[in-house]
């Protein structure tokens, strides 16, 4: 009976640990999505939720918008990388179950360096690939880290 026990107890951990590894493997392969903008699925974000105020921006953001960036832009932009972070967040919260602290901390400076692009681009003077140079220059570095940081051993 004991033998039988213990056998089912083994079984059941080995099944958590490999639903645990499975959950982390998908989050890690939803965070590699976000390393370059060709490989985000842009489509499929803009669909994602809905947003009745695409242009709720907090005003220390909004103070930093070119007065020439397009109006129609920035409010699109802002509603696809909303949606990017929120996406984002969701698919890699099984990464943040027993992860270290500096991984978290790392990953939410991910999610906010979405919001960078954002400022970066709408700061500046627009033009047709601004979206695109501004997202490769900031979140390949940030998605790095995350891969980094939870890649550390811990000590």
């Amino acid at each position: 009976m004991k033998k039988k026990l213990f056998l089912i107890m083994v079984a059941a951990l080995a099944f958590i640990s490999c639903t645990k590894q499975d959950s982390v493997s998908m989050a890690h392969n939803e965070l590699s999505k976000f390393y370059s903008f060709s490989t985000v699925d842009w489509d499929l974000i803009d669909t994602l939720y809905y947003r009745p105020y695409n242009c709720d921006w907090p005003d220390e953001i909004g103070a930093r918008i070119a007065p020439d960036f397009p109006f129609e832009y920035t409010s699109k932009y802002w509603h696809l990388l909303q949606n990017a972070k929120t996406y984002l967040h969701q698919q890699t919260l099984p990464l943040l179950i027993g992860a270290p602290g500096e991984f978290i901390e790392q990953l939410n400076y991910t999610e906010s360096a979405l919001d960078s692009v954002f400022v970066r681009m709408v700061s500046d003077m627009y033009y047709l690939r601004s979206f695109v140079d501004y997202y490769e220059e900031i979140m390949p570095q940030e998605i790095t880290k995350c891969f980094e940081t939870l890649n550390t051993p811990k000590q």
